[in-house]
């Protein structure tokens, strides 16, 4: 009697395993919470199919140059769209993070309800961040190259909001302590984030996807989600400093 074979055993009787010691760099974005956590689920994934994996942080830009040249072997996690600016970009259909875009500012009267609204405000996105990019192309804004930098321009009134993936920049405002910038607007929009790999690499998509959606089914991804931004938040909590300012 004919079966449908599991994916992860399909995987293994129709696609040549990697050899021992076989390793990858994939590149991602610097000072991204969003990103930290996507590279702690590829390092965990990929060495359940004996791969070692290693994260280069750069700015979005330089990462997306860096994979789509073959440069680094891939994109630890971006969204679906990436594609139509990194065709040498392959995806991994099993999406192991989210993006939510959010208005920030020092400025809590201001209350952004759509991307409409933000055409009344001088505003900054980051470059690189795709989508918030497209959706806001009609508009006046500046670029900053970093999440940091959109902080700080934030932070020193040479900006009135940054538009930015919410968990990535709160998480920011934590770290430096800048209590007075606060969210004014819900999700504008939701993203899902995917795992792509050069073209090149493109043999790695079979063994990685079973993994990945195993550990999505689970539950795993979310729970490594929900610890990482718990430990992060953590970090820069009041309770946190005063341990830390007691041990030095």
């Amino acid at each position: 009697m004919n079966k449908i074979l599991p994916p992860l055993l399909f995987t293994l009787l129709f696609n040549p395993l990697p050899s021992q010691g076989e390793s990858y760099k994939f590149s991602s974005g610097k000072n991204s919470l969003i990103q930290s956590i996507a590279a702690a689920i590829l390092v965990k994934a990929y060495k359940r199919a004996d791969i070692e994996v290693t994260p280069v942080f750069l700015n979005l830009q330089h990462s997306l140059q860096q994979s789509n040249a073959g440069i680094t072997d891939g994109e630890v996690a971006r969204v679906s769209a990436i594609t139509k600016f990194t065709p040498n970009l392959k995806k991994v259909p099993v999406p192991i993070m989210f993006l939510d875009a959010v208005a920030f500012s020092k400025n809590t009267s201001i209350k952004i309800n759509n991307w409409e609204d933000l055409r009344n405000y001088k505003f900054t996105i980051v470059k690189g961040v795709k989508f918030i990019e497209t959706a806001t192309k009609q508009f006046e804004r500046s670029e900053a190259t970093s999440f940091l930098e959109a902080l700080e321009r934030l932070q020193s009134d040479k900006t009135e909001i940054v538009v930015a993936s919410k968990i990535a920049f709160v998480n920011l405002i934590y770290s430096k302590k800048y209590h007075n910038i606060k969210a004014v607007s819900k999700s504008l929009k939701r993203l899902q984030l995917y795992h792509f790999v050069h073209r090149k690499n493109s043999r790695l998509i079979p063994i990685i996807t079973p993994i990945l959606q195993g550990m999505l089914d689970s539950g795993e991804l979310a729970h490594i989600r929900k610890a990482q931004i718990i430990k992060a938040t953590k970090k820069f909590s009041p309770e946190q400093s005063m341990k830390n300012t007691n041990k030095s």
